[in-house]
């Protein structure tokens, strides 16, 4: 039985999990490949998953009440790009002195993103209007 369909809640909370822990293996790679410690990763995880609560339940709750499906997750796009640009200035590059290696970064973020999405889009766990961007 999918996660949280008898308790949307524990839904959300499965569904907070799965990106915590994928936005905590991003900000490894994401360190490896900026020469920067890689013994961050759990706050620089926690850090974009919050970016991802403060974009993404708004959005979720404008969006859903006036988007179909599709229209949502197109929506997402340019949001992801911008969370991931606001982790890349926060902690890896703060003036943007490399803008190809950040949009590079902010591309891939996005993907990571929708790929974390998937257990939710699929149905597989519940999550209650809930939506980490």
């Amino acid at each position: 039985m999918p996660a949280g369909v008898d308790n949307p809640e524990l839904g959300g909370i499965a569904f907070a999990a799965i990106k915590l822990a994928g936005y905590c293996i991003a900000a490894y790679v994401t360190s490896k490949q900026y020469g920067k410690t890689k013994t961050l990763w759990f706050p620089i995880g926690l850090s974009r998953t919050l970016i991802g609560i403060a974009f993404g339940y708004p959005y979720f709750n404008w969006a859903t009440s006036s988007f179909q499906s599709l229209t949502f997750m197109l929506g997402l796009i340019p949001i992801r790009m911008i969370e991931w640009l606001l982790l890349v200035i926060i902690f890896y590059d703060r003036k943007l002195t490399n803008r190809p290696r950040a949009l590079r970064v902010a591309a891939a973020g996005t993907a990571w993103s929708f790929l974390l999405d998937l257990p939710a889009t699929i149905g597989y766990i519940l999550v209650g209007g809930f939506w980490i961007c």
